[in-house]
């Protein structure tokens, strides 16, 4: 395969972002770059940041004209980082560009006119439900262009595809994100009973007061079960969720804000990991945990039907949707309690790893590299009915 110019455009990067669309950019750029190829990340900031060169790409950053005080008016960070992008997409001299937002993807499919560069979206996330946040809409217009306009779709899963398939009539290809298996492995460690969860509880759809309740039940079952909160929560975040645990079990409740090494280390020591979580649109966290030998408990809503298989995991179902939130205490708490007897099955932990491994970067990543060599040869068929790359 030839080696090619590529340039993934996205609007928040590490280090002044660390979700999980941000540490895959890093990671496919990283990938495709191992491979041989040219790749630039052009990518929005709060800052002036010179160029980063590391793990053989580079990293050019381009000063963000937003204040978090916009959002209050619907203003997010993508929207400003799209008259960022714009200029760089009509000056570089790239063979294909990977779009993270349906505003760089508008971008990229304007500037194509000028540079005839193909481009594709990798749609990392559709609305929720529920509308609980405020953001600026122009009846989706912009995000129709970007569907309609570019060469190629990425759907994470198959939810993403059906949504934008009935939307859109196109969802275009199904690519799941990749999991780091080489820093994701099992470590051996006594079993306890302690759970995990990596969610950013401050987003209501993740599920954290249903967690807090079903944590009770768990702990009249088994007295010394643990609940270890990684994702990161705010002071009045952490006070709300508290109030929801009975007063005599609330110390065995610890959040936290864990650095991606120490997210690894939490799985590999747990027995259960869980994501609660409504409208997920793949779940990155679910498949590191499973890297790690640890199964793990997920809402059947969303993506995560998708990747927990009964052998490696428990669903539950969410619930009366009466908000932004699941509400099925009962089903996520006996999810949890038959989660923590799988994870007691000495055969549990290579069922983990040996689902994990096929969305692994080895088995996903040239699917990736071979989208962008049809792109290049325009050879990629742009229908709805073609899922699979």
């Amino acid at each position: 395969m030839r080696s090619m110019r590529i340039a993934i455009t996205t609007p928040t990067t590490w280090p002044y972002v660390t979700r999980g669309g941000e540490r895959f950019v890093n990671e496919l750029a990283a990938f495709l770059a191992s491979r041989g190829h040219d790749v630039t990340v052009l990518a929005g900031s709060p800052e002036r940041a010179v160029p980063k060169t590391q793990r053989g790409y580079i990293t050019r950053y381009h000063r963000r004209w937003w204040h978090p005080s916009l959002g209050k008016v619907g203003i997010v960070e993508a929207h400003a980082f799209m008259a960022s992008c714009f200029p760089r997409l009509l000056m570089g001299r790239y063979d294909v560009v990977q779009c993270t937002t349906f505003l760089d993807t508008y971008a990229a499919t304007v500037a194509r006119r000028v540079t005839g560069t193909p481009c594709a979206f990798w749609v990392n996330s559709i609305p929720t439900g529920v509308k609980y946040i405020r953001s600026l809409s122009v009846g989706g217009g912009i995000f129709r262009r970007a569907v309609r306009d570019v060469d190629e779709i990425v759907s994470l899963s198959e939810y993403v595809w059906s949504y934008l398939d009935g939307r859109f009539g196109r969802g275009g290809i199904v690519l799941p994100v990749p999991v780091d298996t080489d820093r994701f492995q099992p470590v051996e460690c006594a079993w306890r009973p302690e759970i995990v969860c990596a969610a950013q509880l401050d987003d209501q759809r993740k599920g954290g007061s249903v967690l807090m309740a079903a944590f009770n039940g768990v702990k009249r079952v088994w007295p010394d079960a643990t609940l270890n909160l990684v994702g990161g929560a705010s002071d009045h975040t952490r006070s709300t969720m508290l109030s929801v645990v009975a007063p005599e079990w609330r110390h065995d409740v610890t959040f936290c804000k864990c650095a991606s090494d120490e997210v690894r280390q939490a799985f590999s020591r747990a027995a259960v990991s869980v994501l609660p979580s409504l409208w997920e649109s793949f779940g990155m966290v679910v498949l590191e945990s499973m890297a790690c030998g640890t199964p793990v408990v997920g809402t059947r809503h969303g993506a995560l039907p998708e990747l927990i298989p009964g052998s490696v995991g428990r669903l539950f179902d969410p619930g009366t949707l009466e908000g932004a939130s699941p509400t099925n205490v009962e089903g996520l708490t006996t999810a949890l309690l038959e989660a923590l007897e799988l994870s007691r099955n000495p055969n549990t932990r290579q069922l983990c790893r040996a689902h994990a491994e096929q969305f692994s970067w080895s088995m996903v990543g040239p699917r990736f590299e071979q989208l962008y060599e049809r792109l290049t040869a325009g050879t990629a068929v742009r229908q709805s009915a073609r899922r699979f790359a």
